[in-house]
């Protein structure tokens, strides 16, 4: 049951995530704008994927009550903060991406 609530949290940025990557695939326009904006997604989606894997994890080891949890938590930690790292890198190549679109279409 627990999975099904981490699920539910994790669920809103999937779809969010899933209907940005349909809309740039099947509406943007070939060319760096696009790149750099599917790029940014799917850095983005990889981050929520391996974060939800984790959680899964964290969640496994509890119930199974190792021993070695507080050495587990702070390397979940550090994985988290890593996570939020990769997945504010992939909305900062995103804008790039908007940022570079819309010059483009500036200039022509």
């Amino acid at each position: 049951m627990q999975w099904l609530t981490m699920a539910a949290y994790a669920l809103p940025e999937f779809f969010g995530l899933g209907l940005a990557l349909v809309l740039l695939i099947s509406n943007a326009r070939q060319g760096p704008g696009r790149k750099l904006g599917l790029i940014g997604i799917s850095l983005m989606l990889g981050a929520i994927v391996i974060g939800f894997g984790l959680s899964i994890l964290q969640t496994v080891w509890i119930e199974n009550g190792r021993d070695t949890l507080q050495g587990m938590f702070q390397a979940l930690t550090a994985m988290r903060v890593l996570l939020n790292v990769i997945s504010m890198t992939g909305l900062v190549t995103v804008v790039w991406g908007l940022c570079r679109a819309t010059r483009e279409s500036e200039s022509r």
